[in-house]
């Protein structure tokens, strides 16, 4: 049997011995029913001044469906790493080289139960029991767990990996100092999933769930991030910045205040409050004097919104001054941090471009960009840099670090120590929704400070590398469009809805009469399709889609706001211009200039017109009409925006009633009246001509027989014709 397993181990193959006794656990698909959490790896980093032993914390969890009896843990490391082997190493369990002896970690765990485990091994002296590092560097080290699952024989049964750094050893020898110190800068990010979703009528906030309170309780995860900041060594004062989410402190301020809890059922009391409180007047105090700057507001994904052609809202997710207001702190301005630190071109066009912030003097206010914190793998090269001709200042994040957070603080802290002669300055990147604990956060910093004693590192703040020597490159970012985000349809619905708001809200003016802003008005609207933009609905449709009912219901309720009354009676025009009164209300405390329109219908026709409506006041306005028929008749009048796009309130319908001769009227009496003059001056003039004509015949009649009856014989006296019978011309004469 030894020299089967001889030849394996010459061949390269990890065998696996149980101690003390000399049985061989099977690799089969037993390995993932214990899961392994390393906790803290101490030193770290190890160095010549420390005991000759590291020691491993973590814990065991029985994730399978048997029994697992005898579960012993042993130490395993690999060979030392450069920066590749680091990734890899990350990536995958890497094979061990040197191992420690088995030791117990509990007689049996039954599905579901769990037990912590510490193990202690010899680091560099010749020992049965020591992982014999002679050399400084960085080595891959490994937890691996060996247990007899129930109907099953002695199997490894779980493993976890991290590394060691090693500077020193005791009694050995120290790794290579640079000429040059890498300037190092820690960002502590302070961000949470969007909670709120709105307040009461009582003005009392109310969220979504009560996760926050434990959170922020003692022994919560931004509890822990905060008590780990606060025990920071001295010397990282001024190169440890917090990273703050404006959401978060609003949400923890709502809640000091009191606030309430949905569930299924009903909306009850939140259990958070004092947490609340006592968490936020610590970091009122924390940040006193301190590196702070803001996160993109409730952690909105810039990217997505962006792509969406949300531009306004991009720009509002960078310009909060919630952490002056409510910390009273003095942060950095012009500085911002993307999710995943990636940037698309559309997003940095959406930080360059002040179309939008010339429309306002409130949402937008300081949201000019002139540094941004990107992943050193999407913008390579050395500094200084700038993106596009006119774009921020690139601040590096060191990518191997990041992805090393994420195998806790001794993995960071390795690629940290790789990375100590580097000339681009070292920014420490969490995740913006970082969970460790708080062990492991102030290992982080204590070993960032061993470091820097070392002479490896070279503490700087964030500010001296946002105002640095003037960019000599211009690069593009680079960006992928297979990384995640938030879907095309998840950030579609929010841009349509953003595009609302944003035209309502540029159609509002502040009352002269009234502190209030039309920036205070629509926050709480903007500040919820943030939280429908936040990066943690990524992958979660649904919860985006439940994210953006609030702030859809808080526009719409807004809009409604202002509208047009019904009238209780007719309205009379007197003349075919008279103006058509129509009575608006504005029941906000801010002026709204609105667009009215008047549905077109076959009588009566008008053109839109702005109009600007007082705060609180209801009003009449006058609308220019022209009326081409009388009688009794119908129109609808709306209020929009002033662009027209976004309708507000609900349509009137106003009853008309005309006496008015409209000009078609008056052009069609004027025409009968004219034909009708016409015609009975016609019929006088044929009167007239003929009786001029019986008049002239009459006389020509006359004298035709004044000619018949003249006398060829001597005229006969008067006295003899005077009688004569039928002659009654001559008696009528």
């Amino acid at each position: 049997m030894n020299k089967v397993l001889a030849v394996f181990a010459a061949a390269g193959i990890a065998v696996l011995t149980l101690a003390p006794s000399n049985a061989t656990a099977q690799e089969s698909d037993q390995q993932n029913r214990i899961k392994v959490d390393i906790t803290q790896v101490t030193p770290e980093p190890v160095t010549s001044n420390q005991p000759d032993t590291v020691t491993v914390h973590g814990h065991l969890t029985n994730v399978g469906d048997r029994r697992v009896s005898k579960p012993e843990i042993r130490l395993e490391r690999g060979d030392k790493l450069d920066e590749n082997g680091l990734r890899a190493a990350l990536a995958k369990p890497q094979t061990g080289v040197k191992f420690s002896d088995f030791q117990p970690a509990a007689p049996a765990l039954a599905p579901g139960q769990g037990v912590d485990f510490v193990i202690n091994v010899t680091l560099h002296g010749a020992s049965a029991n020591s992982l014999e590092i002679n050399d400084p560097g960085v080595y891959p080290l490994m937890v691996n767990v060996n247990g007899v699952p129930d109907f099953g024989g002695l199997a490894k049964v779980g493993q976890a990996t991290t590394v060691l750094p090693v500077l020193s050893l005791p009694g050995g020898a120290t790794l290579t100092r640079p000429a040059t110190p890498a300037k190092v800068t820690v960002l502590w990010p302070l961000s949470d999933q969007p909670r709120l979703v709105t307040a009461d009528t009582k003005g009392k906030a109310v969220l979504g769930d009560d996760t926050l309170a434990t959170s922020l309780a003692q022994g919560g995860r931004l509890d822990a991030l905060l008590s780990a900041y606060e025990m920071a060594p001295p010397g990282l004062s001024q190169s440890l910045c917090l990273a703050i989410d404006p959401d978060l402190v609003e949400t923890v301020q709502s809640m000091a205040a009191g606030y309430s809890v949905q569930t299924p059922g009903a909306t009850v009391a939140g259990n958070g409050q004092g947490s609340a409180q006592a968490w936020l007047d610590r970091l009122k105090r924390d940040v006193t004097g301190r590196c702070v700057f803001a996160l993109p507001a409730a952690d909105a994904d810039l990217n997505a919104l962006a792509r969406a052609g949300a531009t306004p809202l991009v720009q509002y997710a960078v310009a909060g001054t919630v952490l002056q207001q409510v910390l009273g702190a003095a942060p950095l301005t012009g500085l911002t941090w993307p999710i995943d630190g990636q940037l698309d071109p559309k997003t940095l066009a959406a930080f360059t471009d002040n179309s939008q912030q010339t429309l306002d003097t409130g949402l937008l206010r300081g949201t000019k960009v002139s540094s941004v914190l990107l992943s050193a793998a999407t913008v390579p090269g050395s500094d200084p840099t700038q993106l596009g001709d006119k774009g921020p200042r690139v601040i590096r994040l060191d990518d191997l670090v990041s992805a090393a957070l994420a195998n806790g603080s001794a993995a960071a802290l390795s690629a940290l120590q790789l990375h100590a002669g580097s000339a681009i300055p070292l920014v420490v990147a969490p995740p913006h929704q970082w969970s460790p604990s708080e062990q492991d956060a102030t290992a982080l910093l204590n070993g960032v400070q061993t470091l820097a004693d070392q002479q490896y590192l070279a503490p700087a703040g964030l500010a001296t590398l946002a105002s640095g020597p003037t960019p000599t490159r211009n690069v593009a970012p680079g960006y992928s469009e297979q990384g995640a985000e938030l879907s095309p349809e998840a950030a579609g619905r929010l841009a349509e809805t953003s595009a609302r708001a944003w035209d309502f809200y540029t159609s509002m003016e502040q009352d002269l009469t009234s502190p209030v802003t039309p920036a205070q008005v629509m926050s709480p609207v903007f500040d919820g399709l943030l939280r429908a933009g936040s990066g943690v609905w990524r992958g979660d449709d649904r919860g985006a889609a439940g994210a953006l009912v609030p702030p859809h219901a808080a526009l719409t309720d807004l809009e409604n706001q202002v509208g047009v009354k019904q009238p209780g009676s007719p309205i009379t025009l007197a003349s075919e211009d008279s103006p058509l009164p129509v009575r608006v209300y504005n029941n906000l405390p801010v002026v709204v200039k609105v667009g009215v329109k008047l549905q077109s219908l076959s009588g009566v026709t008008a053109q839109p017109t702005i109009q600007r409506i007082p705060a609180g006041i209801p009003r009449d306005v006058l609308i220019t009409s022209t009326v081409v028929r009388s009688g009794r008749f119908t129109v609808t009048v709306s209020l929009t925006t002033t662009s027209g796009r976004t309708s507000l309130g609900a349509p009137a319908r106003i009853e008309l009633s005309s006496t008015a001769f409209g000009t078609v009227n008056l052009v069609i009496t004027g025409v009968a009246a004219a034909a009708l003059f016409g015609l009975s001056g016609r019929r006088v003039y044929r009167r007239i001509t003929a009786s001029r004509k019986r008049k002239r015949e009459q006389q020509q009649a006359q004298e035709t027989t004044a000619e018949v009856t003249a006398p060829m014989h001597a005229p006969v006296p008067e006295k003899l014709t005077a009688g004569v019978p039928g002659d009654e011309r001559s008696s009528e004469s």
